[in-house]
């Protein structure tokens, strides 16, 4: 999909708006932007493929779209967010809030934000 140019004016309100998440230190995401397809597992059972999901990279962004319906996720949009490098744990994330980049629990069954295997291209959830 391609997205209508900006104008300048909406640009410069778009990169005002929107911090990056990228900070120095942080290693340089091992995917370029691009659509890919990913496997969704489960923490609790890291052995057993759920489903394959389409993830969209756009910049330091992130998209995780179910493109058929399996439970417990319906079709469409899983998660979304900005593309983090969690430093504590070395680990890509799906940024919810400020403090995700320094949490020292991501993904699993954590209260931490969830993880996103950039390598092995696994979606890890609960």
């Amino acid at each position: 999909m391609r997205w209508p140019a900006a104008t300048p004016v909406l640009a410069l309100a778009a990169a005002v708006a929107l911090p990056s998440t990228a900070h120095a230190g942080d290693p340089k995401p091992p995917l370029r932007p691009g659509r890919y397809t990913f496997e969704h597992r489960f923490a609790e059972q890291p052995n057993l493929l759920h489903a394959k999901v389409l993830v969209i990279i756009r910049k330091r962004t992130i998209q995780v779209i179910n493109t058929q319906a399996h439970p417990p996720f319906p079709k469409g949009m899983i998660a979304q967010g900005p593309l983090v490098w969690n430093r504590p744990t070395g680990q890509w994330i799906i940024g919810a809030g400020a403090g995700d980049r320094t949490a020292t629990e991501v993904g699993g069954c954590s209260d931490g934000p969830e993880v996103v295997d950039l390598v092995k291209r696994i979606y890890w959830t609960c």
